[in-house]
């Protein structure tokens, strides 16, 4: 009896002894956070999303950071939706000390309220590898990108589909519109360009109609010189088919 009371408490003090060791160096914390600039902790898809990693070593070794990763998960069941991206590190954590590194990651997901998980994982140099240590849990909302008015290849789809959407409506128009609406507007057509010359006509009407508010003297004076015009005019013309008269008979002539 004796003998088996010291082997247990001989046992039992090489096995706290053996375990001291592993529960110091096991004494490493890990917090990761979103920036100022990111206070409601939206996730963006398709961008670089980012979060700082603050690890401290409060164990008496010092270990090596090996990496750093995550996951996504639906906040209800708890269920696997998408795991984030791996980042290896290989940096030193110096006992007694704090590091900070960063952590940035990409997601591709529709938006909704996810549960998002961050972890860190550290090797400790001794028989028992790699620990693991959790860094973030919490509910955050993946969100959709602000869409901007200068985007280009939202500009380039407009241009397309309102290029494809003129190419359709000229086609029905000349393959299903009724022939009379053509004939219509072809009509108004003509119309204006017949109509245009009608101003300067009207113009001279009223400028003549404007004349009224002369004295009768002045508007004997303005007539005259316009039956002076108009007689130049006439006598020109009667000279003109004078001439053509002699040459038609000269051509006459000669022909005989």
């Amino acid at each position: 009896m004796r003998f088996g009371t010291v082997f247990s408490l001989v046992a039992s003090f090489a096995a706290f002894v053996v375990a001291s060791p592993l529960v110091t160096e096991l004494d490493i914390t890990a917090t990761a956070a979103f920036p100022s600039t990111n206070p409601f902790a939206h996730v963006v898809n398709g961008e670089r999303n980012s979060m700082s990693l603050e690890i401290e070593n409060k164990s008496a070794l010092n270990v090596t950071l090996k990496s750093a990763a995550g996951s996504i998960h639906d906040p209800e069941s708890g269920k696997l939706l998408k795991n984030t991206t791996a980042l290896t590190y290989g940096v030193t954590l110096v006992s007694g000390a704090k590091t900070v590194l960063p952590y940035n990651f990409y997601s591709e997901h529709k938006p909704k309220e996810v549960n998002l998980k961050i972890w860190v994982d550290y090797d400790s140099g001794t028989p028992s590898g790699l620990h693991r240590v959790m860094a973030y849990d919490s509910v955050v909302s993946i969100v959709e990108p602000p869409a901007s008015f200068f985007d280009l290849p939202l500009l380039f789809t407009y241009l397309m589909l309102a290029g494809i959407v003129g190419g359709a409506g000229y086609l029905v128009w000349e393959n299903y519109a009724p022939k009379s609406l053509k004939k219509k507007a072809r009509k108004h057509v003509k119309k204006d360009e017949i109509s245009a010359p009608v101003a300067s006509t009207t113009a001279t009407t009223s400028a003549k109609a404007d004349d009224q508010w002369l004295p009768p003297s002045m508007r004997k004076k303005a007539k005259k010189v316009e039956g002076v015009a108009s007689s130049g005019d006439e006598s020109a013309a009667s000279g003109t088919e004078k001439r053509r008269a002699r040459k038609a008979a000269a051509a006459a002539s000669a022909a005989k």
